[in-house]
């Protein structure tokens, strides 16, 4: 699912299996689609279990400087709504 910075749903997809990841079931969704077609904009956050593109804001894996670790936990915070 995907919601907004009012906690509304844009975005559900139903129908697989519980043991798919989430990264695969929205790599395989209309609006993944949609964002890298430039269809939809804005910008997502995502957590490490999903690969970053121009429209998702993942973790950097392995941080090194301060400005690393500032984007990391700057990202976490927003993600956790």
């Amino acid at each position: 699912a995907i919601v907004n910075f009012t906690m509304e749903f844009i975005n559900i997809v139903t129908g697989w299996p519980g043991s798919v990841h989430d990264s695969r079931m929205f790599k395989s969704s209309m609006i993944c689609g949609q964002f890298e077609e430039g269809e939809v904009s804005g910008i997502l956050l995502g957590d490490s279990g999903y690969a970053c593109h121009h429209f998702l804001m993942t973790p950097l894996l392995n941080p090194q400087t301060r400005v690393d670790f500032n984007y990391n936990s700057n990202l976490k915070r927003r993600r956790l709504l």
